[in-house]
């Protein structure tokens, strides 16, 4: 008996343009060094499968490929590196999943092309959140599909080199967040309320200024950047009347700015892994303060390699 292909796929971390990028505008992210593991089994397992899989399992049948959809419906999925103790730590796990899930499918038809996995996942992903009311942007997909850091803007994606004097401290503000229904309620303010379409404006000027500092190398740029992507968020809260920045970030915007470096939500914003960023001589420093002001740093690392393939093992 043959063990099935086992594919992995990259948690993310989306560092600026939020919620802009639904709206065509350059996101920043990176991928983060764990992991979601798929595996097929041999047969049905009889249980219920989660939205991403049956959602993979359609898209495959959809563009004519039966084995593959086929052996999508017999996956199991360990997504377990992206939480804590039954928290999600909003790595993107749902994003992970399906392209581990779209990867495994695949190699058993002998396909590791990672732009038709991207493109599989993409679509599958789309489906599954759109039926929670929040379809994305796919920027957390193109993450866990090709790795490292990248810019992605409108379904393109480009590969980001961080200046390397920067360092980055993801850090646990201490409660989960859910995604959909809070870019359903940003949404839902934008006819309301011009404040926030100035919002997300000064939020897509921060990405870009981040793009621009990681082309130029550099680091000085790139906090003021996210420290500029900090506060239109903020305001992005405050024009649609949103939870978006809990009190450890806060704290941990203060503690960085004595230190010369920035601190900010990541994502949808409203809880889950914040981000503090800080020259890579302070390091040390920064990882205390932080500790200081009740924001836990976790160990999470940038992850080169998107997503993985073993092939089947006899």
């Amino acid at each position: 008996m043959s063990a099935g292909p086992i594919a992995s796929a990259p948690g993310k971390l989306h560092l600026t343009g939020e919620y802009a990028v639904l709206h065509g505008a350059t996101a920043v992210l990176i991928a983060v060094d764990r992991r979601v593991v798929a595996q097929a089994t041999e047969a049905d397992r009889g249980l219920a499968l989660s939205p991403f899989l049956v959602a993979v399992a359609d898209e495959l049948a959809r563009i004519g490929r039966p084995h593959a959809a086929a052996a999508a419906r017999r996956i199991a999925v360990d997504s377990s590196a992206l939480y804590d103790r039954g928290t999600k730590l909003g790595l993107g796990s749902s994003a992970a999943t399906t392209v581990a899930a779209a990867a495994c499918a695949l190699a058993h038809d002998g396909d590791a092309d990672r732009d038709t996995i991207h493109a599989i996942a993409r679509a599958a992903h789309a489906a599954a959140q759109g039926a929670r009311g929040a379809r994305g942007s796919g920027a957390d997909i193109a993450t866990s599909t090709y790795g490292g850091a990248i810019a992605f803007t409108g379904g393109a994606v480009r590969p980001l080199h961080l200046p390397d004097g920067l360092a980055l401290i993801p850090f646990w503000t201490g409660v989960a967040a859910d995604t959909a229904p809070l870019v359903a309620s940003i949404e839902a303010a934008r006819a309301a309320h011009d404040g926030v379409d100035r919002a997300l404006a000064s939020i897509a000027a921060a990405s870009d200024a981040m793009v621009a500092a990681c082309d130029a190398g550099d680091t000085a740029a790139a906090i003021a950047a996210l420290d500029a992507g900090a506060d239109a968020v903020a305001a992005l809260g405050t024009a649609a009347g949103a939870a978006l920045i809990p009190d450890p970030v806060l704290r941990a915007r203060a503690a960085m700015a004595r230190l010369g470096g920035a601190a900010k939500t990541c994502g949808a914003a409203g809880g889950d892994v914040a981000i503090a960023v800080i020259a890579r001589a302070r390091v040390t420093e920064a990882r205390a303060a932080l500790v200081e002001v009740e924001c836990p740093p976790l160990p999470l690392a940038l992850d080169p390699r998107g997503v993985d393939i073993t092939p089947s093992a006899e």
